[in-house]
């Protein structure tokens, strides 16, 4: 599967760099780098063939239910896909959705102190937008019929976080009360 993968990936890398080519600001896009490879399955069925052919090559996988699906973010412990990208985004496609399965899209590590809408604003050929989904936020350019998300971190970043939220929610439940010292079931955000 990784070299279907793979495949999918240099033709997107090909489209990307041709967008590249065309930008006024040429550096910028050329700075971001690829992180992670967002993989669209069909069904739940699919999405347990594919984690668990490619579980074996990977070292973390975290996976979440969002939006009436699974995600799994799965790193790569000693290999890499091409254009250097280590981690798999496997998504669940959403209940509601006719999106196409197989590559769905490639993260761009984004650190730029420079401010990227100001460089987007800049670019009037290319569509792009901000999103949210959850914890994490990116921005999105939409070309050639794909999607590069630009995000300031990495999806194990997002990981993370919602690792967190859900430990700080269940923590809070055995908070002291201050008033008794006792422990007491409450909410934290």
């Amino acid at each position: 599967m990784f070299d279907e993968l793979n495949g999918k990936i240099e033709e997107y890398l090909g489209k990307w760099q041709a967008l590249v080519a065309a930008r006024k600001n040429k550096e910028f896009f050329e700075r971001l780098k690829p992180m992670a490879a967002g993989w669209k399955v069909a069904d739940l069925a699919e999405y347990d063939r594919c984690k668990d052919q490619w579980r074996g090559a990977c070292d973390i996988i975290f996976e979440n239910w969002m939006n009436g699906r699974w995600i799994a973010e799965m790193h790569l412990k000693d290999a890499t896909l091409s254009g250097g990208i280590e981690v798999i985004k496997l998504m669940q496609r959403r209940p509601d959705s006719s999106d196409a399965p197989g590559l769905d899209n490639i993260d761009f590590m984004d650190m730029e102190e420079t401010n990227t809408k100001a460089v987007l604003a800049e670019e009037t050929d290319i569509k792009w937008t901000d999103e949210k989904n959850g914890l994490c936020a990116w921005t999105s350019i939409w070309f050639d019929g794909t999607e590069a998300k630009l995000r300031d971190g990495t999806v194990l970043d997002v990981a993370i976080a919602e690792l967190e939220t859900v430990n700080k929610k269940i923590r809070g439940k055995f908070l002291p009360s201050p008033e008794t010292n006792a422990t007491v079931a409450t909410e934290v955000e």
